[in-house]
């Protein structure tokens, strides 16, 4: 059985070379997931010496596993260095009405108002080492947009980004610290401009770019003002601020919010107009085409217009991948070689983990890669035969072919990215094929195309005309999204599924794609326990927030009873989601203190607002007055109270320093006892902390 084992391993030798930059991945996986902030430098000097190793021993059989250790140790020596390189200080707490004044070096159109982003911020009352290097702002009340580059001054109100919601949820706060901004807010009235030094080279060439990028959106906002020209703005120029809450949603739900995100899709088209475009302009004169590798400039030519959109796209990771897939097809091109396809996918990841490991955390990333991995599993070595089966086809049938590979591409896609999809959103979208079989031909066709040359036309004045096809285009797309979001069933929402069931799911996907033999279905292991997973999902029973007043208590029915200022507060909306439940779909949560002023609910008891919560023989105290604190220490094992300062003996209190210092707290109650769960480690908090 071993020996069998070992022959398939090594029959599997040319695939051997995918599996680096997952290694890679698992490193920067252990560096995120630890609780202590390491030292600089042993993982460094780890990767130093396994790479010497591999290369004294590349004849031998240890190369393999020195590979494996040398990938894990650089994932998380990359990850190590840009925390280092993008640390800056993080506000922790609120800064009302206070002066700020720095660079605007981005600007976003919102819904309402719009939002800046102040570099080299300085802020009344606070020091500088005090003061991020970024801080994110948004105007209501003012329409005058600041000039990209100037120094502005206005009077705002700060704030610090949360962390978790609960433990294990998305982190926000880590989020911008990888994001570049240490806090975030609001203006008070309008700003007016200040003096300051003029931007380094490195700024100006930013800057160089993010005018580009304010203004296409400017001229594509010239023509129109509606929720088309908003998405039009997030295709051409990966803006998406601008879109309508409830587009988003209907895109959401329908299974077509990929098409907003550059990717594949948008890279490819700008590249292939290009390429075409400029190599039959060079085709219309004979000995040019006759003395000249046209074909192989046409590349070169295409490869440039694919990096340039992606900086003005302010390069997300898709849209990264993308180009990095993209310019190597076009670098075999110009060298007469063929791209091996699943190899590109493990470049373009070892590159993106590279640059930027905190990317993997994002799950524009997980989708973008799952997506592309499984699609190139599918129809990896069956191109020849597909394009062969599609050049023999009629018109008629040709078009037939299509629409079916447009429904498997989908499903395969649709496949890849659901558990991500569930774990973090808590949703599944179930008829995702049928609108991408109509949002994706017109994004292809129609849409895209008519915005590369609208953005071609730009600097003539000449881009109404495709910028109409567009919006035109944009609007059926939309349309045909609200119509399958009001389907019967068209989304069912869930529970949030835990992390191990995800990683489960997600072993076993780079298991069946990445390998090649009949052993490649074991992964049915790992995808069946994760695909099962969301079944035996467990819902906190007390859920506290990061504020220690905000918190929510289970009823015996499985709704939340929620003491928060409104009962729509983004905390509770969060908690909701999180129990599979979103907008009008579910219970709508009950108001604490009337539940309170009836004495009761299910578990929930109360006295006045003095609550008390017990399940299987356990309780936990939630003392709103100052008299009701003592006795609360002989009623739980556990004291819920923002303000309590002082300990009760042998009970774990958990107040305002608390949550400050651990972040939101999640109780889960057993026959067996209490299990809390934190958000944040009180004593190793890592540096976005």
């Amino acid at each position: 059985m071993l020996n069998k084992t070992v022959n398939i391993f090594l029959e599997e030798r040319e695939r051997w070379l995918l599996w680096l930059p997952v290694f890679m991945g698992l490193g920067v996986a252990l560096y995120f997931t630890g609780h202590v902030e390491p030292p600089l430098w042993p993982a460094p000097a780890l990767s130093i010496v396994l790479l010497a190793a591999a290369i004294f021993l590349r004849h031998t059989a240890f190369l393999p596993v020195l590979l494996v250790l040398l990938m894990v140790a650089l994932g998380f020596s990359a990850a190590k260095l840009e925390t280092l390189v993008v640390a800056q200080p993080m506000l922790h707490e609120d800064l009302k009405n206070v002066d700020v004044q720095g660079r605007v070096v981005s600007l976003s159109h919102l819904d309402e108002g719009y939002r800046i982003l102040v570099a080299q911020p300085q802020v009344s009352g606070l020091a500088p080492e005090k003061t991020p290097s970024y801080l994110r702002v948004k105007f209501i009340h003012s329409t005058k947009l600041p000039r990209l580059g100037s120094w502005v001054t206005f009077k705002a109100m700060l704030f610090p980004l949360s962390g978790p919601i609960e433990p294990g949820a998305f982190n926000f706060r880590r989020f911008a610290f990888f994001s570049d901004y240490g806090g975030t807010g609001f203006a008070l009235g309008y700003w007016r401009y200040a003096d300051g030094p003029p931007p380094s080279l490195m700024q100006e060439i930013a800057l160089f770019f993010e005018r580009l990028r304010v203004e296409m959106a400017r001229k594509i906002r010239a023509h129109d003002d509606s929720r088309e020209t908003a998405v039009a703005v997030a295709l051409v120029n990966g803006d998406q601020a601008g879109i309508p809450k409830g587009t988003l949603t209907a895109m959401r739900i329908s299974g077509i919010s990929h098409i907003l995100s550059v990717s594949g899709l948008h890279i490819a088209m700008v590249a292939g107009a290009v390429f075409f475009a400029l190599r039959a302009l060079m085709a219309l004169w004979p000995w040019l085409a006759l003395h000249w590798p046209i074909k192989k400039i046409a590349a070169g030519a295409a490869l440039l217009a694919a990096v340039f959109y992606t900086l003005i796209c302010a390069a997300p990771v898709p849209a990264v991948r993308s180009t990095l897939m993209t310019g190597l097809v076009l670098l075999a091109m110009m060298v007469d070689r063929r791209a091996l396809s699943m190899r590109l996918v493990a470049f373009a990841a070892f590159v993106c983990l590279l640059v930027s490991p905190a990317s993997m955390l994002d799950v524009s990333f997980q989708m973008s890669f799952a997506a592309v991995t499984a699609l190139i599993a599918a129809f990896e070595h069956r191109e020849n035969a597909l394009l062969n089966a599609f050049k023999g086809q009629s018109w008629l049938g040709r078009i037939g072919f299509y629409l079916a590979g447009s429904v498997l591409t989908s499903l395969v896609a649709s496949a890849a990215t659901a558990p991500f999809i569930l774990y973090y959103f808590q949703q599944v979208n179930w008829y995702g094929v049928l609108t991408n079989l109509i949002a994706v031909p017109l994004s292809s066709f129609i849409i895209m195309p008519a915005g590369v040359v609208a953005v071609l036309l730009m600097p003539f004045g000449w881009e109404a005309g495709p910028l109409w096809v567009m919006r035109e285009g944009i609007h059926w797309m939309l349309k045909s999204a609200e119509w399958v979001a009001t389907f019967p069933g068209s989304v069912t929402y869930h529970p949030a599924m835990d992390f191990g069931f995800l990683l489960a799911v997600t072993a076993g996907g780079l298991w069946l794609c990445l390998w090649q033999n009949r052993w490649r279905f074991l992964s049915a292991v790992p995808l069946l326990v994760g695909t099962l997973g969301f079944l035996f999902t467990i819902r906190p029973d007390v859920l506290i927030a990061e504020d220690g007043i905000t918190l929510a208590a289970r009823a015996a029915d499985g709704n939340l009873i929620v003491r928060a200022e409104h009962l729509d507060d983004f905390e509770v909306n969060a908690w909701r989601q999180r129990d599979g439940h979103q907008g009008v779909n579910g219970p709508y949560p009950l108001d604490w203190f009337e539940v309170a002023k009836k004495g009761g609910e299910g578990p929930l008891s109360c006295t006045g607002y003095d609550c008390v919560y017990t399940k299987a023989g356990h309780a936990i105290a939630f003392p709103m007055s100052d008299a009701a604190i003592a006795a609360a220490c002989g009623q739980g094992e556990v004291i819920v109270a923002a303000l309590v300062e002082s300990a009760c003996l042998g009970k774990t209190v958990i107040n305002r320093d608390v949550t400050h210092a651990k972040g939101s707290h999640a109780i889960y109650i057993s026959e067996q006892g209490l299990r809390i769960q934190t958000a944040l480690d009180e004593k190793n908090k890592r540096l976005w902390e």
